[in-house]
């Protein structure tokens, strides 16, 4: 069975009664299509002092795109290899509307932010936590935080899924339904599960045709639409507990299996008990994109995070440069057991041995 990319749908649930709590732990929240949806409604909610906002140089551009949408200036500070906000490099901008902070791969990265983000409170900016990467772990969250954001999609095998929270105040918007996004990507998902099933090639064709197709139907959309009612269900339906579990075992897996293989170099040590890990995230030390290829190869797909987005000028932000440049996020997720880790681990270990691929530099 291959091991990572897109997640698939075996079938389509019934209705499921009880609501998710968890999605009720950062506050008042609403549902939406996307993170980008959901980032396009806090845009409705709120009226900053500036219209800027300053943001992680570590990031994806899809949280880029809606504040240029909305005619919004954006600062970036920089992020310290072990993926820390570096302090200096955000007290330098000022007259900052939004503050967006966020930890990475599940671990609470920006623990270190609570002075700097008293000082941006006492200037009149709103803060928002990016929660995407740390949904399902549990340590503490800032109590100045204004509101939370995430796309739920990158967690579970869902059409839509993003979310909008406020831990004070009621999100007024009342959103319409667009069924197109999640009716493309449902069809995906549905596909790419008799592909696992079935190995059937021309129907991986297909899935990624329609995977495709709905990622271009979400960046052209600048508009926020409630989540549909199939994601709600299986959200509804998740069971955490075992989620946690599932990926905590993986990446300790991982850890131990990969401990020891020179072109590796882990960015987090250790797991603290209340985190819960979206991948392994290494640093490789050279030939990335080889060594992406030969795991491919095996049908082990390790997605990067992220292309570095074009506003983030690679001279100003060195530290995030070399992030870019050198971070692989190998899956550890539910889907999979100590069976599929050990495989990974099998093939990176082999090629340690390939000194033509792992001598020399990009």
């Amino acid at each position: 069975m291959e091991i990572g990319s897109e997640f698939w749908l075996d079938d389509v649930l019934t209705e499921q009664k009880r609501e998710a709590q968890w999605v009720r732990k950062f506050g008042n929240t609403v549902l939406t299509t996307s993170g980008r949806g959901a980032i396009s409604l806090l845009l409705q909610e709120v009226n900053p002092r500036f219209k800027s906002v300053l943001l992680p140089a570590y990031i994806c551009d899809s949280v880029i795109l809606p504040f240029q949408k909305n005619g919004y200036h954006c600062s970036f500070y920089d992020v310290n290899k072990d993926l820390s906000p570096v302090i200096e490099t955000i007290r330098e901008n000022r007259e900052v509307g939004i503050f967006l902070h966020m930890g990475y791969f599940g671990f609470s990265t920006n623990s270190n932010l609570m002075e700097v983000i008293g000082e941006l409170k006492r200037s009149s900016a709103i803060i928002i936590e990016d929660v995407t990467q740390t949904l399902f772990s549990d340590f503490k969250r800032y109590e100045e935080n204004d509101y939370y954001i995430a796309s739920v999609r990158k967690w579970m095998g869902l059409p839509s899924g993003g979310l909008l929270a406020s831990p004070a105040g009621e999100i007024k918007n009342t959103l319409p339904e667009d069924k197109s996004f999640a009716a493309i990507r449902k069809e995906a998902l549905l596909l790419k599960a008799e592909y696992i099933h079935k190995k059937e090639e021309s129907l991986k064709k297909q899935y990624l045709n329609l995977f495709s197709h709905g990622e271009r139907i979400l960046s052209e959309e600048p508009y926020p639409y409630r989540i549909d009612s199939l994601s709600n269900n299986i959200m509804n339906g998740i069971d955490v507990n075992k989620l946690v579990k599932s990926r905590n075992n993986n990446y300790q897996r991982l850890k131990k299996g990969l401990n020891g293989i020179g072109f590796i170099e882990p960015v987090f040590k250790d797991v603290p008990e209340n985190t819960c890990p979206m991948f392994y995230p290494v640093y490789l030390n050279n030939k990335r994109d080889q060594i992406r290829e030969r795991l491919s190869s095996q049908q082990i797909y390790c997605p990067i995070h992220w292309s570095r987005p074009e506003q983030i000028s690679a001279n100003n932000f060195k530290n995030a440069r070399d992030i870019y440049n050198r971070v692989l996020s190998i899956p550890c997720d539910q889907r999979y057991d100590w069976r599929d880790m050990d495989r990974i681990i099998s093939v990176l270990g082999e090629l340690e041995n390939d000194r033509s691929l792992i001598r020399g530099s990009e």
